[in-house]
């Protein structure tokens, strides 16, 4: 059921987010980002992002399950 009109994408690590980030054929308009993530977290993905001129613009939401 598609109430909102939006479709989301998940995957298990920072290394597939940046994969999916960077794929020509996806066009996201929003990130939503778990900081503790394996292979790279998401600071690591956040500055890969900010020296990429297609992704340094993108909305990010971060968030994290550590209490600290």
């Amino acid at each position: 059921m598609d109430l909102c009109n939006y479709d989301a994408t998940a995957v298990e690590n920072g290394k597939l987010a940046l994969e999916e980030l960077r794929n020509p054929n996806n066009d996201f308009d929003l990130l939503l980002l778990d900081l503790a993530m394996p292979e790279m977290d998401g600071f690591e993905l956040l500055t890969i992002m900010q020296g990429d001129q297609r992704l340094k613009d993108l909305p990010v939401i971060v968030m994290s399950a550590n209490e600290s």
